[in-house]
């Protein structure tokens, strides 16, 4: 994946785990643990901005090939889910790209249990 790429889907993944105003601890970790695996150094965490909220979420989506659109989907659902609980506004966001990854209302509800249930929550 290139790093324009990778940044771009780090910053999906920002802007769902701040959705809700608060950033969890296991939530920082998560976003850097992301980095990392995109291959980005810690140092250079503010690739992150400007992070990409939930109604631009979809448009940038769409820009992905479609295996990443379902990578990405499921690093979202993931980040969603890490801190335990599922907020109004993290569903929103998923809503709001669920249709461009082509994921029913209802596998998102099972992939969202799925992420909980791992979590513990």
């Amino acid at each position: 994946m290139d790093p324009t790429t990778a940044r771009q889907v780090c910053r999906l993944i920002a802007g769902i785990v701040v959705s809700d105003d608060d950033l969890s601890p296991d939530e920082d970790v998560f976003v850097n643990k992301m980095l990392t695996h995109f291959g980005i150094p810690l140092e250079e965490r503010d690739v992150v901005f400007p992070i990409i909220y939930s109604v631009d979420a979809a448009e940038a989506m769409s820009a992905f090939p479609e295996a990443l659109k379902r990578e990405a989907f499921s690093l979202l659902v993931e980040a969603a889910a890490v801190d335990g609980t599922i907020t109004a506004e993290e569903r929103d966001y998923l809503e709001a790209v669920r249709e461009v990854v082509g994921v029913s209302p209802e596998t998102l509800a099972s992939e969202l249990d799925a992420a909980l249930a791992k979590r513990g929550g």
